[in-house]
C-alpha cells in the first residue's frame, strides 16, 4: 500500500505541475499576440458559443485550438531534458560507439527548436500544426512527452487536461498584457521550465 500511495503522488503532482505550467505559459505567450487569440476565439464562437463547456467530443471541429495547444507543448519546451533511459547492448550510431549500460538523456528540446523542423523555432506561430486547408495535421516530431519505451505515462491524461482547461478558459475570457507590465521570458529550471510569476488582463468575453 504505500508504494501504491507514493506512485499516486508521483503521478499527481507530475500531472499538476506540467499541466498547470504548460497553461500559464499558454497565456503569456497569447496575450502577447492578440492576432492569434482573436483568430482562436473566432473558431470558437464559431463551432461552441457561449451556452455550453467544451469536451473532448468537440475537439475533431477545433482545429485551430489543437494547433494552439500543440504550439504551448513545442514552444514552452516544458521538460528539456527528459527522463534517463539505458541502452541494452552495444550500439553504434553515426560512427559513435554506444556500449551497453549507457544512460541516454533524451535532449528532446533540440527536436522542437530544430529549424529544419520547425522554421523559425522562437517565433509562437500554431499555424504548424494546421494543413493547406485549415486543418489540424499531426507533425510526429512533437514530442513533449520523451520518445521509447519510457514515454510519459499520463501522455493521454496530459492532452485530454490541456486541451479541455485551455479551450474553455480561452473560450470565456480574454488575457491581454498590462501596459508597461510585460510578462518575464525567463525559465525557472525545475522538475519543469516553469515562468516567472506576471500578471494580465482578463476580460470576460460574455
Amino acid at each position: 500500500m504505500p508504494q501504491l500511495l507514493a506512485m499516486l503522488s508521483d503521478m499527481w503532482i507530475a500531472g499538476q505541475e506540467t499541466t498547470s505550467n504548460t497553461l500559464a505559459w499558454g497565456i503569456i505567450y497569447l496575450m502577447q499576440d492578440q492576432e492569434v487569440q482573436a483568430k482562436l476565439h473566432k473558431e470558437l464562437d464559431t463551432v461552441i458559443g457561449n451556452d455550453r463547456h467544451i469536451t473532448m467530443d468537440d475537439k475533431p471541429n477545433l482545429h485551430y485550438m489543437s494547433a494552439v495547444v500543440n504550439e504551448i507543448q513545442r514552444i514552452s519546451n516544458l521538460v528539456p531534458f527528459n527522463v534517463p533511459h539505458t541502452t541494452t547492448k552495444d550500439i553504434n550510431i553515426q560512427g559513435y560507439h554506444i556500449p551497453q549500460g549507457t544512460i541516454i538523456l533524451p535532449q528532446i528540446c533540440t527536436i522542437l527548436y530544430n529549424e529544419k523542423i520547425f522554421p523559425n523555432p522562437e517565433k509562437f506561430d500554431p499555424s504548424r500544426f494546421l494543413d493547406n486547408h485549415g486543418k489540424w495535421k499531426r507533425v510526429n516530431e512533437l514530442i513533449p512527452f520523451s520518445v521509447g519505451k519510457r514515454v510519459c505515462l499520463g501522455e493521454g491524461l496530459a492532452k485530454m487536461e490541456l486541451f479541455l482547461f485551455t479551450a474553455n478558459l480561452f473560450n470565456h475570457f480574454r488575457f491581454k498584457m498590462i501596459p508597461n507590465k510585460p510578462p518575464s521570458m525567463v525559465r525557472k529550471l525545475g522538475g519543469t521550465a516553469s515562468p516567472e510569476g506576471f500578471v494580465c488582463h482578463v476580460e470576460k468575453r460574455y
